[in-house]
């Protein structure tokens, strides 16, 4: 049964002059209990006092009784209240936030054992779940740190609280984890210290580490009050946040799009409920503390802790406006300190005080050093033997951050891990991508383009797309993408040596066509290859070069199929199964059309086409090439290949067996990164390694330069596939791996090309016996505008043959 409300309180012993309530306990005096504040200078109404709960036996008391003489109250036995009546010597120090006196109640363990019981189930039958103690099954019920992240999530911008400073998050997070281990019993708390209650694990990932700290300080002896644990917890912040968001979207809550993207499954965003999972429908956070903040509602103790979290650590300026926070404030004030827990950890996070960093020591002038460079050309020739090996060597050199120049361009360069994860954590606020790309999508006559957009557009947009780019396409038209292949390789000349790159664009151009639109691109991929080249190019550096002939007709062309691709589609009508990437951008276009214009189609349709040529093609020549320079490596493919085929269609659980290809196609990146820097222009000045960026400077990020430091990788310049064996997986360091870019607009191919590259190239060594290269070998590789091989050939020595069933 519910707890009425607090004004609602009727005490179980009625007076003669008024119906009691809860308080008439001190209301009947001019002086509070235990406090020296006149009444007459308190305010007119009393609000609820947490000392006295609803339902509790009240009593008039008389002005000449002793207070040790004084009748105590009650508690009826069914009384849903977590405290124990039983008077205690020790009392806590703190006074009640509201009527000013010491409290004469102290909650005990097996308090909080009865409070989730059946006589108190706060919210719901699963808000507080049977307990998991030492190897039980997980609880079905979201813990605090699951909750708050759905609290904060942007919708709109698929976000977790991006106006909220990190350490603010990493305590909200801290505060959770300490909440749930005392709701669990393991700790509790005082004014001076935390105290360990039982160290036995509860199988959590989130609160063990945390568990098992506190029991590692109790057993010497060492305590420390809740603001010390709360700084140490928020130091895993980061790994609390992966651990619970993991949860969410195992959970069905949540779901990551488009590579970071967040947002709620559809069935929680309209229905504002977690999936049911014992057969009580729970609300999900926002809509339950919504509602208690904007109504009369009676809040639940799990929600009174979770306001309280989020009050001390500033979660509502980010969620709600001004003018609602003004409405709700007093709401707040008092809701805050109806929880002994809630109110614990929020009076200890506000008693904290940001750290006082002292000031960083410059590692350069604080003028931004210059790379020095050739009048008129600056930089740009040793930029297009190799960007990655020059930003490199200016990193080593002169440190994170440096000014380069190309020809009419200049640019302040930020380059290594530290700027990965700059342009990751800080990219949507500080970056905007439209100038540096302007010219892309101008040269097509279109007026933007997903590279140039920011803000809530490319957010809506971005998801969009990620659903056509998704892995589990792959996954679901493996075996097409096998007969692709192989009907394509079947017509490379066997003992002849042949451009690789040209081959590789033919099939990556019949595999994107029929996977993104189902539409082949035979006889334009050349054309394709063209305009790109020139669109990047005029993007860059040489603006006007799109004048030349050769480019004006390779658009000409490009726009012919695009024409094509789209009178297909209108006439076939989307994919019966799984909407492909057209069908997705038709569907947007008929959702919104300003979002995506008629004018913007023909870009948006050609996209998938050229980014196969761009990126996946030159990746698939520059794989073969580390393959054949390595027979003991292409033994083990074609070992590999044959297991997979030899189970008959190649399907999800197959693909995710191709581990030796998997390994290749990460270490082919490594050295040949798909987007080894990125350019942008800075919206808003920022610091970055003790020198400031002014607003309006043009920026090159080097995402790519921490893949050939040795402190991330040892011997950078070997190709060694067990780099990404789970007992070294140097991949893993934060910034250090980073083929595709960094931030919100990382390639939305990243986890579809390297499945498509292992699949691709497990297909071709089933089907092909190639020529090993001299060890000695050098490949030329040309990295502006894009990295693609230069003359590299293959010979196919002989067809592998194969029974009709092993190759179905």
């Amino acid at each position: 049964m519910p707890r009425p409300p607090f004004h609602a309180a009727v005490a179980s012993t009625p007076s003669k002059e008024r119906p009691p309530t809860a308080y008439d306990c001190f209301r009947s005096r001019s002086t509070c209990p235990s406090s020296q504040t006149p009444r007459a200078k308190r305010p007119a109404s009393c609000s609820p006092c947490p000392c006295r709960p609803a339902g509790a036996t009240t009593w008039r008391v008389s002005r000449s009784q002793a207070p040790e003489a004084r009748p105590r109250w009650t508690k009826p036995p069914t009384a849903p209240w977590p405290y124990s009546a039983t008077p205690e010597p020790a009392r806590s120090a703190r006074s009640c936030q509201i009527c000013r006196q010491r409290p004469r109640l102290r909650r005990t363990p097996s308090d909080r054992l009865r409070a989730r019981g059946r006589a108190w189930r706060p919210f719901s039958a699963a808000a507080f779940p049977a307990q998991r103690r030492g190897g039980a099954e997980p609880a079905t019920m979201l813990r605090f740190a699951e909750e708050i992240l759905v609290l904060v999530l942007d919708e709109a911008r698929g976000e977790l609280a991006p106006a909220l400073p990190e350490r603010s998050f990493d305590l909200a997070l801290a505060g959770a984890v300490l909440m749930d281990l005392a709701l669990e019993d393991r700790i509790d708390t005082d004014p001076e210290r935390l105290m360990l209650v039982d160290a036995t694990p509860l199988g959590d990932d989130i609160l063990d580490p945390t568990l098992a700290e506190i029991a590692e300080f109790a057993g010497t002896g060492e305590t420390h009050d809740t603001a010390y644990w709360l700084q140490r917890t928020a130091r895993r912040g980061r790994r609390i946040r992966r651990a619970a968001l993991a949860r969410l979207t195992e959970r069905g809550v949540l779901r990551s799009e488009a590579h970071g993207v967040l947002s709620l499954t559809p069935s929680v965003s309209r229905s504002r409920r977690y999936p049911v999972s014992d057969g009580q429908p729970v609300e999900e956070a926002r809509l339950r503390i919504m509602r208690i903040l904007f109504s009369d509602d009676v809040p639940e103790p799990r929600d009174i802790a979770i306001i309280a979290l989020a009050n001390a650590c500033g979660v509502f300026r980010t969620i709600l406006s001004a003018e609602e926070r003004a409405q709700v404030r007093d709401r707040i004030d008092l809701l805050k300190n109806l929880d002994l827990i809630g109110r614990t950890m929020s009076l200890a996070i506000e008693g904290l005080k940001a750290p006082e960093e002292p000031a960083p020591k410059p590692r350069r002038p604080k003028e931004i050093p210059v790379v020095p460079g050739l009048p008129l050309l600056g930089n740009g020739l040793a930029m297009r033997r190799g960007l990655v090996a020059f930003l490199a060597r200016q990193y080593r050199e002169l440190g994170p951050i440096f000014r380069i120049r190309a020809p009419g361009r200049r640019f302040v360069c930020i380059a290594g891990p530290e700027a990965a994860n700059f342009l990751t954590s800080h990219g949507k606020t500080v970056f905007r991508s439209l100038e540096p790309m302007a010219e892309f999508h101008n040269q097509m006559d279109s007026s933007r383009s997903i590279l140039t957009m920011d803000g809530i557009d490319h957010v809506t947009t971005r998801k969009a797309q990620a659903k056509g780019y998704a892995v589990r396409v792959m996954r679901d038209r493996a075996q097409e993408v096998v007969d692709i292949t192989r009907e394509e390789i079947g017509g490379w000349p066997v003992g002849e040596p042949f451009e690789a790159l040209p081959a590789f664009q033919n099939l990556i151009a019949e595999q994107m066509g029929h996977m993104m639109a189902g539409y082949s691109p035979e006889g334009y991929t050349r054309d394709l290859s063209t305009l790109l080249g020139g669109l990047l190019l005029s993007a860059a550096t040489v603006p006007h070069v799109m004048k030349l002939a050769r480019f004006r007709r390779a658009r000409e062309r490009a726009r012919e199929l695009a024409r094509a691709v789209l009178a297909y589609k209108r006439k076939a009508g989307p994919r019966r199964t799984t909407p492909d990437f057209i069908d997705l951008m038709l569907e947007l276009r008929e959702a919104d059309p300003q979002l995506l214009p008629e004018t913007n189609l023909p870009l948006t349709v050609l996209a998938p086409y050229m980014v196969g040529l761009d990126t996946t093609a030159s990746t698939c020549a520059l794989m073969i090439y580390n393959i054949v320079k390595r027979p003991q490596i292409m033994e083990r493919m074609t070992a590999e290949a044959d297991d997979l085929f030899a189970r008959g269609p190649v399907s999800a659980e197959g693909l995710q067996r191709l581990d030796v290809a998997r390994r290749v196609a990460m270490e082919t990146l490594r050295l040949h990164p798909v987007s080894p820097a990125v350019l942008r222009t800075t919206a808003n000045s920022f610091e970055f390694a003790g020198h400031r960026v002014r607003a309006g400077t043009q920026v090159m990020i080097g995402t790519a330069v921490g893949h050939t430091l040795e402190e991330y990788f040892p011997d950078p310049e070997r190709f060694d596939i067990d780099r990404y064996a789970p007992a070294r997986g140097e991949h893993r360091q934060r910034g250090a791996y980073a083929p595709f870019g960094a931030g919100n607009h990382r390639c939305l191919g990243s986890g579809l090309v390297p499945v498509q590259l292992a699949l691709t190239m497990t297909t071709i060594l089933r089907e092909l016996e190639l020529e090993p290269l001299a060890p000695d070998h050098a490949l030329r590789v040309r990295s502006f505008p894009t990295m693609q091989p230069m003359d590299f050939r293959i010979r196919v020595l002989r067809r592998r043959a194969h029974s009709a069933a092993a190759t179905a």
